[in-house]
């Protein structure tokens, strides 16, 4: 999968953007709010519908500007080298086109643009809150599987739900424990798909850590589903049972509810299931979030982004766009070799953003073929030839 052009109109700062991207490395050189991220975010949203930073699509919008449009053209390998995506909105509606043709359904749009993002923020996701963690996890399975995304959308109305009932003065103990059933259901869908995901990504991880810091132990991610065992999924109880049959585990949620049922009535919201799990990021056995530097930090992103990688062309069969945004902060040289290592090798298109052209960027430039390089200035983009 590669994306061979991008068009984006006012888009953050970005007035007007005609790409032909190279099919290897691009690469975008300029000072802090230039608008290099911009770039990069662009062509993630176009193919997963949402920022990776996490904001409305209102805040993409350029300044004093009403319609935004992003438009690409992808080599596809089961599609052929012409196979269009458009998106574009205004503040009534969104419109979606898959090879020029307009369509109502995101799960026809999705999948087909596959990217994984590396940010500067990306040390945030290993420190920060619950919510990021399992934000990157979902993010992750949407791409790969479309359908997840419909699963969540169900989930969350039944945690809606479920909660309204909580909140009301004097319940419906018959509508709460219908939505009890479905909530545990659904819930249960949402933790085995996960469950089964980092599971894979972990024996990517294993593969990674053995080749390129000489353990296989070295990285590993620790499923926490909230199962309403208080205390115990943080010893990997939790994670063995996230792999446990469907019944199994649509029991274990509604016996967890039924556990903590006295303070969901105190509280008024759900005490239970995948809208509380976590997941920790463990180097050489220590929770990078409490005991990570952050460098560490960093370093253990990037690797979980390179066994996404490696997962999804191991599923799909084709590699997904890799974007890193800032990549070489903060990390120190023998873990920026490792970078440079990644770039000089990996099959798939990548887009990167730098502040400097320092002398690592000029052997890449040199040893990769058709490197593209652009230099940034208050959202134009001027090629370097």
């Amino acid at each position: 999968m590669k994306l061979k052009t991008l068009q984006a109109r006012n888009f953050r700062n970005v007035e007007r953007v005609d790409l032909a991207c190279g099919p290897r490395l691009n690469i975008f050189v300029g000072d802090n709010g230039q608008g290099k991220t911009n770039v990069l975010e662009s062509i993630y949203v176009l193919g997963q519908l949402r920022s990776f930073r996490g904001v409305a699509r209102s805040q993409l919008t350029r300044w004093g500007t009403e319609i935004v449009s992003l438009k690409g053209v992808l080599e596809h390998p089961a599609h052929g080298d012409a196979f269009s995506l458009e998106t574009s909105w205004d503040r009534q509606r969104r419109v979606l086109k898959v090879q020029g043709r307009e369509t109502n359904r995101t799960l026809d749009y999705l999948g087909h643009l596959r990217a994984l993002v590396f940010s500067a923020d990306s040390a945030q996701v290993v420190k920060g809150a619950p919510q990021e963690r399992r934000q990157l996890m979902d993010r992750a399975l949407v791409s790969l599987q479309p359908a997840y995304l419909g699963l969540l959308q169900r989930y969350h109305m039944a945690l809606r739900q479920r909660n309204q009932l909580l909140k009301e003065p004097k319940r419906d103990r018959t509508s709460l424990e219908v939505w009890n059933a479905k909530f545990a259901e659904l819930g249960a869908d949402v933790v085995r798909a996960r469950a089964r995901y980092l599971r894979r990504v972990n024996q990517q991880l294993a593969r990674l850590g053995e080749l390129k810091l000489g353990s296989p132990a070295a990285l590993r991610l620790r499923y926490e589903p909230a199962l309403g065992q208080v205390g115990q999924e943080r010893n990997g109880a939790g994670e063995e049972a996230a792999l446990a049959s469907a019944g199994d585990l649509v029991q274990r949620l509604a016996e967890g509810i039924a556990r903590v049922e006295r303070e969901e009535m105190r509280f008024r919201v759900s005490l239970v299931g995948p809208q509380r799990d976590d997941i920790s990021f463990l180097f050489y056995g220590h929770d990078l979030k409490d005991y990570g530097s952050r460098g560490e930090q960093r370093l253990g992103m990037l690797l979980v982004v390179l066994a996404m990688l490696e997962d999804v062309e191991s599923e799909v069969g084709t590699a997904p766009v890799v974007l890193l945004d800032d990549m070489t902060s903060e990390l120190d040289q023998r873990r920026r070799g490792l970078l440079w290592e990644f770039l000089q090798t990996v099959r798939a298109q990548v887009f990167l953003t730098g502040t400097d052209w320092t002398p690592e960027l000029e052997t890449l430039r040199a040893e990769v073929p058709e490197t593209q390089v652009w230099r940034v200035r208050a959202g134009t983009l001027f090629q370097d030839t």
